[in-house]
């Protein structure tokens, strides 16, 4: 078979740039560092490559979540610190007004202190977080969630929704609280009822907040008091109890005992002073109070100027007993409230942890499967460099061959 200068030459100039071709691949894996440049490398790796990096990118995601949760629930934890130290300083001054010797301008400055209070305590409820959405107003973050209405009552725009992040693999939690937990949907009273003077009382009767005995069935009732005079001209004081339907329960005449118990349908309490004729009280079950109304009803009364000071006196006596009670109950909410965004704020440590473990699984996978083999690419590197300089010197003396030479 004849083989031309042409074809000698040509498949030389071939050779060499098949060596040039493969010492490129490994020049450029040395450079990169990467084992696969294309797909075309390895299908199987490459395809195990993308599969691994979506997942990596996923738990990334995350990690990002976490760290935007736990952003906003430190915030949300510096604003319930605020809350708590607003409510023990009107807890404070309900204390301290809770005396017969506070002149009505006392009062008066006390009620404006109160209502700075109230005023900072509703700026709280209305915090934003940094991307200036409402964080006590539910799902429903673009709305003013607690507002002042006309009636000098409080109404919330919000829901009662929670805002959820994924932090895992089928795992979520709540970045927030709504407003109406933490605020508003909050027993008055001592949780099961609560005990309410007549305004028209005019004697100096008291009546304590009370217990339940295990037997409380959520009735209302009515503690009148009645005042009989003795032959010796002195008052006797007696009282019964009567049930929503008009029954009595304590029996018309019972007599009345200051600081002593009264029982009755599961409700224990006791008054204190001398309840007048026809005074009576009112045990009904507790109702859902929002904090600003419990706080309102207490400067309301330290502003109460419309009665004479003894009976003023009584009013307020019977409204701080609700107030401290009530002060209670919203501090103890408060602090539920703080120890769950405290567990979740544990959780979400607990999920960044085990995120990163995975990430760093996913990372050794990946080296195993991209990341080249020094050692061996810098001794391919030698071996293409030498197969490269044997094919140039191969087309060098193939080049100089001409049968012209040997005519």
């Amino acid at each position: 078979m004849r083989i031309s200068s042409h074809q000698a030459q040509q498949t030389a100039i071939n050779a060499m740039l098949e060596q040039q071709e493969k010492l490129s691949k490994v020049q450029e894996q040395v450079a990169t560092g990467r084992r696969i440049a294309k797909p075309s490398d390895d299908p199987i790796a490459a395809a195990k490559i993308v599969n691994q990096r979506d997942v990596l990118e996923t738990v990334q995601q995350y990690q990002d979540n976490i760290n935007a949760g736990r952003a906003r629930l430190e915030l949300e934890e510096g604003v319930l610190q605020n809350v708590t130290d607003i409510l023990q300083r009107v807890r404070e001054l309900a204390v301290m007004s809770n005396n017969d010797s506070q002149t009505n301008e006392n009062r008066e400055f006390i009620a404006q202190e109160v209502s700075q209070l109230q005023e900072a305590l509703l700026g709280l409820a209305n915090s934003t977080d940094i991307n200036g959405e409402y964080m006590f107003a539910g799902s429903k973050s673009k709305f003013t969630p607690f507002t002042r209405n006309e009636t000098n009552g409080f109404d919330y725009d919000g829901d009662d929704g929670q805002r959820q992040i994924i932090i895992g693999p089928n795992r979520t939690i709540p970045t927030g609280d709504a407003g109406s937990r933490v605020f508003r949907n909050i027993k008055d009273g001592n949780g099961d009822f609560v005990t309410l003077d007549d305004p028209g009382n005019r004697g100096s009767g008291v009546i304590d907040p009370g217990s339940t005995t295990g037997e409380y069935k959520g009735g209302t009732y009515a503690l009148i008091f009645e005042t009989h005079k003795q032959p010796d001209n002195e008052q006797a004081i007696t009282y019964k109890v009567i049930d929503g339907e008009g029954k009595e329960v304590v029996p018309a005449g019972t007599p009345y005992q200051e600081g002593a118990a009264i029982r009755f349908g599961g409700v224990q309490t006791k008054v204190e002073g001398e309840p007048a004729d026809g005074d009576f009280f009112v045990i009904r079950p507790s109702m859902n109070q929002d904090v600003f109304t419990t706080i309102q009803r207490f400067i309301d009364a330290l502003r109460n100027e419309n009665e004479s000071q003894a009976e003023a006196n009584t009013t307020l006596h019977n409204e701080i007993n609700r107030t401290l009670v009530g002060m209670d109950k919203v501090l103890g909410r408060i602090l539920d409230v703080r120890a769950d965004v405290g567990a979740r704020l544990n959780a979400m440590d607990g999920q960044q942890d085990i995120n990163e473990s995975q990430q760093l699984q996913i990372r050794e996978i990946l080296s195993e499967v991209e990341d080249l083999d020094y050692a061996k690419a810098v001794s391919d590197l030698n071996l293409k460099l030498t197969g490269l300089e044997a094919s140039q010197k191969a087309f060098t003396r193939v080049q100089g061959i001409s049968l012209f030479n040997h005519i």
